[in-house]
């Protein structure tokens, strides 16, 4: 075997996920999905030297039964094989979400902490640091599929119960 396709068959791979309701007008996953795009095209000299390939995925979530079925609890969600890379879900009321919602219902969408600050989206740096850490890592990170959720989470339920008809791929995060 030459030494090309020794080096394929050998590589790992690190799943680099984004999930969320919308990546259209949403003022958090919009800009969260901005900043995974551009970690992930800042670290795939990197991952390409350490063997490992990424595969980002945007995967945009329009049903409770798609939420359920992605166990979505918060959005923006970004999963590193399988894992959020916030283990701690912290939300606070988005209002571009609320704005797709009969009433302009509350919605909160997902927080970022990151070295003692509150950000709106994920920050670049802190979307690095996980992706590296994940890499350097990647023997213990093996891919996970989590479970599907028999219920879902209070706050993207008012979501999808009060979502504006028609605003299924026009709506955010929850």
């Amino acid at each position: 075997m030459d030494q090309t396709k020794e080096t394929q068959a050998t590589r790992k791979v690190l799943n680099v996920d984004l999930l969320v309701i919308d990546l259209d007008t949403c003022k958090r996953c919009v800009p969260t999905g901005d900043q995974l795009r551009a970690a992930v095209q800042i670290l795939k000299p990197v991952a390409d030297a350490l063997g490992i390939t990424l595969q980002h995925h945007e995967i945009v979530v329009q049903t409770p039964a798609e939420a359920k079925a992605n166990a979505l609890l918060s959005s923006p969600t970004i999963r590193l094989n399988g894992r959020d890379i916030a283990q701690d879900i912290r939300e606070s009321e988005c209002e571009s979400c609320g704005e797709f919602t009969t009433s302009n219902a509350s919605v909160d969408c997902r927080e970022w902490h990151y070295r003692g600050e509150v950000f709106l989206y994920a920050p670049l740096p802190l979307l690095a640091e996980a992706i590296m850490g994940a890499m350097l890592n990647i023997d213990e990170m093996p891919l996970v599929v989590p479970e599907p959720l028999e219920e879902l989470p209070e706050n993207l339920q008012r979501y999808f119960d009060n979502r504006k008809d028609g605003e299924v791929a026009s709506s955010c995060c929850g």
